[in-house]
């Protein structure tokens, strides 16, 4: 079915804050310059909670955050990182909660040489700073394993597949 198109609740300032603040998260994952992606987080909290897809458990520390994005030896070739279809909601004055679509290209140094790519739902919080909005819990939420193929195989039907099937008529 097609997304459900369900507005932001959030009042239009809030959200295209919020919106600034992760087309500055893709321009610093798209510029492989990974240690700065702190600069959009809330550095003052004590507990920043990050939950990637790919690893099993997540991360409650600067220490374990700092690590995954500096992991002391590059391991990339390249990762490109984009969002979509965000929808933000207010909790309280200086908490807001975000949802949007993320999706990735990667290709390790290490490993099969082609490159990969996916997707997934991210949940993020953000606390209003002096500084802006800024993440302080981000949550990859990835699909379930039947979901994530049909939605796989929608990407691989070409964009003239409609007008093909209207020449059938």
């Amino acid at each position: 079915p097609a997304p459900v198109d369900i507005p932001s609740s959030a009042p239009d300032e809030v959200f295209n804050a919020i919106d600034k603040v992760l087309q500055r998260t893709r321009e610093i994952w798209n510029s492989q310059d990974f240690g700065n992606l702190k600069e959009v987080w809330d550095a003052d909290d004590p507990e920043p909670w990050y939950v990637p897809e790919e690893i099993e458990q997540p991360f409650f520390s600067w220490a374990q955050l700092e690590r995954y994005w500096n992991p002391g030896r590059k391991v990339l070739k390249g990762f490109r990182w984009d969002y979509d279809e965000l929808r933000v909601k207010m909790l309280c004055d200086d908490l807001a909660l975000a949802i949007f679509n993320h999706y990735y290209e990667i290709q390790l140094i290490f490993g099969p040489p082609e490159p990969t790519a996916g997707f997934d739902r991210v949940l993020t919080l953000f606390r209003k700073t002096d500084e802006g909005w800024r993440h302080s819990l981000y949550a990859q939420c990835p699909l379930g394993p039947e979901a994530y193929v049909r939605a796989m195989r929608k990407t691989l039907v070409r964009p003239d597949f409609e007008e093909f099937t209207e020449t059938l008529k």
